[in-house]
């Protein structure tokens, strides 16, 4: 949607389709629990101002049938009650949900959530009120139509410990595009997933040994360094001990027994 949406300000009434990449750190302590990745596929179709939200229903609806996902099993929460009319007319579950609002601060529509149990397996967008945007998750398709409770078991996962095998497929992909450990942006956020799972690793050979092995010696050294300091700064916050140190916040526990306790 970010690369696209200067489209639906100016529309040509074409419709195109996407697979795309995505890496979200956002809610990165909910990793594990079976449904929430920091690397997932993104698929999608958006129209440019032909507005033929039946037509991007009927594609959904299309989707769900060649993967052999019954609508019976389908929940679906559309914001418009003249929406409605178009699910119940294919046999789904509808529920009418007003709060069901979509914006990212420039561009707003009307939205239609679908999920399979508590699990949302997509979305189908109405940028602007003349545009359509239907997006659906990958590995969530995968679980659903491979019958497994987490996400993580499914075939597009080796198996393991749940956030090491997460990490570990979103790592890969970092490497593969040229993005090393680093201390900003998208480098940091490669730093940061290699450290989280440094203790989880048990010797397990990756495509990124080399990384791992520069992010051990580094976090030793920080964290040798950080506990020397620790009597004279405890009181300083994460972020403080990250910019001066290089210390993450998820290491901040192995600096002192009595850090949170004041």
């Amino acid at each position: 949607m970010q690369r696209v949406k200067d489209r639906f300000h100016n529309p040509d009434g074409k419709r195109y389709g996407s697979l795309q990449s995505c890496i979200r750190t956002n809610d990165l302590e909910l990793v594990g629990d079976g449904s929430h990745l920091t690397y997932f596929e993104m698929v999608g179709t958006f129209g440019f101002g032909d507005n033929d939200y039946e037509t991007s229903v009927q594609l959904w609806h299309s989707i769900l049938y060649d993967l052999n996902i019954r609508v019976t099993e389908v929940r679906v929460h559309p914001s418009r009650p003249d929406h409605k009319e178009l699910w119940t007319g294919r046999g789904y579950n509808v529920i009418e949900d007003d709060s069901c609002s979509w914006s990212d601060g420039n561009i707003s529509g009307e939205c239609c959530e679908l999920f399979c149990g508590n699990l949302e397996i997509g979305n189908l967008v109405n940028p602007l009120g003349n545009s359509t945007d239907v997006g659906f998750g990958w590995e969530r398709l995968h679980q659903i139509v491979e019958g497994k409770h987490r996400v993580d078991e499914t075939s597009l996962f080796q198996g393991g410990h749940p956030i090491v095998s997460d990490h570990c497929r979103t790592l890969q992909v970092l490497y593969e595009n040229g993005i090393e450990p680093g201390n900003k942006g998208r480098n940091y956020v490669c730093r940061r997933l290699i450290r989280r799972i440094l203790p989880l690793l048990s010797g397990q050979s990756t495509v990124f040994d080399e990384w791992i092995e520069q992010e051990s010696l580094l976090r030793e050294r920080c964290l040798k360094t950080g506990r020397r300091k620790w009597r004279k700064y405890s009181d300083k916050p994460p972020e403080w001990w990250w910019e001066t140190f290089g210390i993450l916040p998820d290491e901040m526990p192995l600096l002192g027994k009595n850090m949170y306790q004041k």
